[in-house]
């Protein structure tokens, strides 16, 4: 687990963004290795990959202005869909790249060579608590007039599941309007793309015992527990079988984290009968599964609100906003106290002794930020249609779930994402879904901005929604 951070830091000064001849050929030879070692990719397919080729074509060949807007639900999109541009689509007679818009933050917790590549490779810092015109500037001369594709997540950070979507934000289409205006206006024809790229995991039949074990190293971990109730009807042995009793397992350790969770929030809250002990939910869930799922709905959404709350005192931030816009705002102060924007070394003693207080109690309330980063995207009907009438979860969404609860109990003892295990071979698949041209759309932005891009949020999700949908049907 991560050390607490004790003592502020000097925030490091990051080059300028462009495009190091060295740092392009650093990615082309280390890619393959990282792809296999780190990112235990075993092999890539495309659904559509007609449509990220032409989009792409189009721009390289001066027809169009491309953002190639990817799901993030497993945290390293970025790796993979480079690895796409770079190996994938090395048949188009151009050098294929893209710039990537990343969260100011990631260079302070990455590590030095992560922090010389992001700039040397063009990709672009983002706030999101905070105007940055000069940055906002960049992104838009970037999407404008740069020699390679724009690519970021509209979701706004990692969203920790494929097979649904969350909330969007608007950056994304907002970037792809100011394009579209700026090319009308200096006279120039190409098209505005948005093409939206669903990212998903497969798992195969044999990757199931793999997950078995890595089951019971999480419940020897998190020690003793309920058992799940529940009597299959399946052929007891038998893959679904296997696979049903798996999630009943996952089903347990949702709750026994939920009790921990509960019992470091609200210490004796168990004791107190202001809830019901794990064994009640579990038998509930085979009962009543509804009444199950708001209950535990309705304890979790207070855990989360805990964590929020408490990490909002500790740094004295206000409590306005759905819960992931107070997340950044937690996660943007934190790292301000732990590389904050002044010269340490002129402190006096005593100024240098307090800024290192606030960089400590800084560490301690993005723990729980942490908490709520993940937590806020774990539904639990995510597992429960899968068990839903005695029947089995998929082996992908039982590999999700397994490895969100393992980050979670990570996160309650204070990790962060890069904590996070990737136990299994990974088979990626990569969905281009229906592209959306922006500048069609134009004059109904011209007309009513927020309403085009209301509408034009919408076809997005459905573009996800049905590109999410084509991986399952084809799985």
């Amino acid at each position: 687990m991560m050390k607490p951070i004790v003592r502020a830091r000097k925030r490091p000064q990051l080059a300028a963004p462009c495009l190091d001849p060295l740092a392009l050929w650093l990615i082309d030879l280390v890619g393959p290795l990282y792809s296999r070692m780190t990112l235990r990719m075993k092999s890539m397919r495309f659904i559509h990959g007609e449509r990220l080729v032409g989009a792409v074509r189009d721009f390289y060949e001066g027809r169009a202005r491309l953002v190639l807007a990817f799901r993030h639900p497993y945290g390293d999109e970025p790796q993979l869909l480079t690895w796409a541009m770079h190996r994938g689509l090395r048949g188009l007679g151009v050098r294929p790249h893209c710039l990537f818009l990343h969260g100011y933050e990631v260079p302070l917790w990455s590590g030095p060579l992560v922090r010389w590549l992001i700039p040397r490779s063009g990709s672009l810092p983002v706030y999101h608590v905070r105007v940055d015109s000069s940055g906002i500037k960049a992104t838009r001369r970037a999407l404008r007039d740069g020699e390679h594709p724009l690519a970021l997540a509209p979701e706004g950070q990692a969203s920790y599941r494929s097979e649904t979507l969350p909330r969007l934000e608007r950056g994304a289409l907002q970037l792809g309007f100011w394009c579209a205006e700026e090319l009308a206006a200096a006279g120039r024809s190409e098209k505005v793309i948005l093409l939206p790229l669903s990212v998903h995991v497969s798992h195969h039949a044999s990757d199931l015992s793999a997950l078995e074990a890595f089951a019971t190293a999480l419940e020897a971990r998190l020690g003793p527990a309920a058992a799940a109730i529940a009597a299959p009807t399946l052929a007891r042995g038998s893959d679904e079988w296997r696979r049903r009793e798996l999630g009943l397992r996952l089903r347990a350790i949702d709750l026994q984290l939920l009790e921990s969770g509960e019992s470091y929030y609200w210490p004796g809250q168990k004791s107190q009968g202001k809830a019901l002990p794990i064994e009640a939910l579990l038998a509930l869930a085979d009962s009543n599964n509804t009444e199950f799922l708001s209950l535990r709905a309705s304890r979790h959404a207070a855990l989360l609100e805990e964590a929020l709350r408490r990490g909002e005192a500790m740094l004295g931030l206000s409590s306005d906003g759905d819960a992931i816009t107070r997340v950044y705002r937690i996660r943007h102060e934190g790292w301000n106290r732990v590389y904050p924007e002044l010269d340490l070394g002129t402190l006096s003693p005593h100024a240098r002794a307090l800024a290192d207080r606030r960089a400590g109690e800084a560490w301690y309330a993005m723990r729980h930020m942490e908490t709520v980063d993940l937590g806020w995207y774990l539904d639990a009907p995510y597992l429960e249609e899968g068990l839903a009438e005695g029947g089995a979860p998929s082996l992908n969404r039982l590999a999700e779930t397994l490895v969100n609860l393992d980050d979670f109990a990570s996160r309650l003892e204070g990790g962060n994402i890069t904590n996070r295990k990737n136990p299994l071979s990974r088979h990626i698949c990569m969905v281009a879904a229906e592209p959306l041209e922006i500048a069609s759309r134009l004059s109904a932005y011209r007309s009513d901005r927020q309403a085009a891009l209301a509408a034009a949020e919408t076809d997005l999700a459905s573009a996800f929604k049905g590109a999410i949908k084509e991986f399952l049907d084809g799985n």
